[in-house]
């Protein structure tokens, strides 16, 4: 079957060119790298099925406009890399905005709760779709499980051992893309391919669309990487990584659409469907994206642990003197992961994670709002930042999880 030839080789080419020391060296993608692997992670093998369910063949449009409001936010994270850093260490930044900021620090620490819950609980779905078995309980398990390990591994041996995985993780999706264009254009040649009459956009599809904004999560983390990039890189790699991962999700949701219009999605356990499904489009790739999908989803929550626990322990320190346990950022994550699992399914997981991210986001925009008003006097950045604002929070306020 020459599907599973082209999955396989265009796997490789893009291994080889993602892995060359001139790419691999390069100050620009190793900035890129970070966010991106982010950006492209769980969501992308979750969202195709889900956005399918809801919204049928409007599901392109749908992705674009989650791409869309992640830019938009994304230029207000870049407006405080270059505007308010410095303003935070020279404690020269208005009161409204270091308020503002100092409160997205809180949002963000409990995000990454969420988050590494999200991403722990679709890991548990996905072992198990790997053995074909759809088991919330047993799924929750495993979740648990993975929060304990995190918790007293992370708090008392540190994660050095883990490895880099981005650039694997993508030379999978760009040759699962690769097999997937393959597939509509002999449809097309053959003349067969069509699209089924199915979907609608309704106020709930909208809401729902809205409860999946932390599958474009993740281009944030160019905020935190001022120790090992300068201000200019890590805005250019931030715009660089929502422009390459938007054009993936677009054209992958896109190419999906031909095949859920021949194939029937599965009755249950949507979240993790892709995995079966994608035999549909070569024998070799359910294999294939089960890696890929242990690899991004383990890989992410460590990330995530890792920050949380950062950001915790510098909020403990803040405010509670003199205390010992530095480390009890990860703790707190398992307890409160723990409790989201056994009281969640992960279609709300996913909006909770949505909403808490879309929180964070909503401050930060606030943060560059006022700074733009009080600091320049921009009243164009004032309006543009706050109204970006205010799709965050409508992403807070009107998002629902999705009813599959």
């Amino acid at each position: 079957m020459i599907e599973n030839l082209i999955a396989i080789i265009s796997t490789l080419i893009f291994s080889i060119i993602l892995f060359h020391d001139k790419i691999d060296n390069s100050p620009l993608w190793r900035a890129t790298a970070i966010p991106l692997a982010s950006i492209i992670g769980s969501g992308f093998l979750v969202v195709a099925p889900l956005l399918y369910f809801e919204v049928g063949k409007y599901s392109p449009l749908a992705m674009a406009f989650l791409v869309i409001i992640a830019y938009m936010i994304g230029s207000a994270i870049r407006y405080n890399i270059l505007e308010v850093e410095d303003r935070l260490k020279d404690n020269s930044l208005n009161k409204i905005s270091f308020t503002f900021e100092r409160l997205s620090d809180i949002a963000l620490a409990f995000s990454y709760v969420v988050s590494v819950t999200y991403y722990l609980s679709l890991f548990g779905d996905f072992s198990l779709r790997g053995i074909n078995v759809v088991n919330e309980t047993i799924s929750k398990t495993i979740a648990t499980s993975l929060l304990l390990f995190i918790a007293f591994y992370g708090a008392h041996r540190k994660f050095n051992f883990l490895a880099k995985f981005e650039s694997l993780k993508l030379a999978i999706i760009l040759g699962f893309i690769v097999t997937l264009a393959y597939g509509n254009l002999k449809a097309f040649f053959n003349g067969v391919w069509q699209l089924k009459d199915y979907g609608n956009l309704s106020t709930h599809s909208i809401m729902v669309v809205l409860g999946m904004l932390i599958v474009v999560q993740g281009f944030e983390t160019s905020r935190y990487l001022g120790d090992k990039f300068d201000k200019n890189l890590r805005i250019k790699s931030m715009k660089l990584a929502q422009a390459i991962s938007g054009s993936v999700y677009v054209v992958y949701i896109f190419l999906m659409l031909y095949y859920f219009s021949k194939y029937p999605l599965p009755t249950k356990g949507l979240d993790s469907a892709i995995i079966t499904f994608s035999k549909h489009v070569a024998l070799v790739l359910p294999i294939m994206l089960l890696s890929l999908s242990l690899i991004a989803q383990f890989d992410a929550a460590i990330a995530d642990a890792q920050g949380g626990n950062g950001l915790f322990k510098e909020l403990i320190e803040k405010y509670i003197l003199n205390f010992k346990f530095k480390d009890i950022g990860y703790i707190i994550i398992a307890f409160f992961g723990i409790l989201l699992i056994w009281t969640s399914n992960v279609y709300e997981i996913i909006t909770y994670a949505s909403k808490s991210f879309a929180l964070y986001y909503f401050l930060q925009t606030m943060v560059a709002s006022f700074t733009a008003l009080k600091h320049n006097r921009d009243y164009l950045k004032f309006i543009y930042f706050s109204f970006v604002g205010s799709i965050a929070l409508s992403v807070v306020i009107f998002g629902v999880p999705a009813s599959a």
